[in-house]
């Protein structure tokens, strides 16, 4: 007669093998990941591209991984069990915390998941925190954007991250943005990138995404004097100024004459 409680009895047998215990706690890490950085998500209060990355492709699919490794070792468990009789294998793992070395694996494991866990967790973060940075975009991923990076860094959106206007805010931005990056990878791996870089880059988010978000078109700004100095190569390094007076405008009739840079920002125009 089993005297083993209806509750334990509605366990499945089959997970308890090492190999699912393995996709057990890989996939206990991976949900607190999610959930971490998708209370970064919510809580933040500025939006970051990349995040989207991790807390919604990156992490959802390695808890797949994980319960992909679950299933395994459940397949497993049962092949092994076939091969002999089901006095010979203990349905449970044997862990006995009368015996010192059962109690000190036990809690070895159990202290380990739990690093692993927050470990994890940090990682994540950091990992989509080096790939928004200005560094991971024109160095480390884009290495054959040299002379956009060389150029970008000595202009005047210098202190704007590349993420902020080339990847739309959102999971939808960043989707676009995968989905032109794949062939960029493609043409990156086998060499096939066009040199120099074709302008204008047809898949990039709408302005009101990106642009908008500094430049504010509705806002009439008329004329704006801007003085440029520059200094030669001679001796005394002779000063060159010049200025200029940029018809800035404005793009909204509201505010004012429709006109200047500003005017094609409009899109009824």
């Amino acid at each position: 007669m089993n005297d083993e409680p209806k509750s334990v009895q509605k366990l499945p047998s089959l997970f308890h093998n090492y190999i699912s215990f393995v996709g057990a706690a890989l996939a206990v890490a991976s949900v607190c990941s999610i959930v971490l950085l998708v209370l970064i998500d919510l809580t933040g209060k500025t939006k970051t591209a990349y995040l989207g990355i991790f807390a919604y492709v990156l992490m959802p699919g390695i808890l797949i991984l994980a319960l992909l490794i679950i299933c395994v070792g459940i397949l497993w468990e049962r092949r092994r069990r076939r091969r002999f009789s089901a006095e010979e294998i203990a349905r449970f793992p044997r862990i006995d915390f009368n015996n010192a070395h059962s109690r000190s694996v036990f809690f070895g494991f159990l202290g380990l998941s739990t690093i692993f866990v927050f470990m994890s967790a940090f990682g994540s973060y950091r990992a989509y925190e080096h790939t928004e940075s200005v560094a991971f975009c024109g160095q480390t991923c884009h290495e054959t954007m040299k002379p956009e990076f060389v150029a970008y860094g000595v202009s005047p959106h210098a202190h704007v991250r590349c993420v902020e206007c080339h990847v739309g805010s959102g999971a939808q931005g960043y989707a676009r943005s995968k989905v032109t990056g794949s062939y960029q990878l493609y043409a990156v791996t086998f060499n096939k990138v066009p040199k120099p870089i074709t302008t204008p880059v047809h898949t990039m988010p709408p302005t009101s995404e990106t642009c908008e978000q500094c430049h504010w078109p509705s806002r009439f700004y008329g004329n704006e004097m801007k003085a440029f100095s520059h200094y030669a190569y001679d001796e005394h390094n002779t000063l060159r100024s010049m200025r200029l007076l940029i018809n800035v405008g404005g793009g909204d009739p509201a505010t004012g004459p429709v006109a200047g840079i500003l005017w094609h920002m409009n899109l009824g125009n």
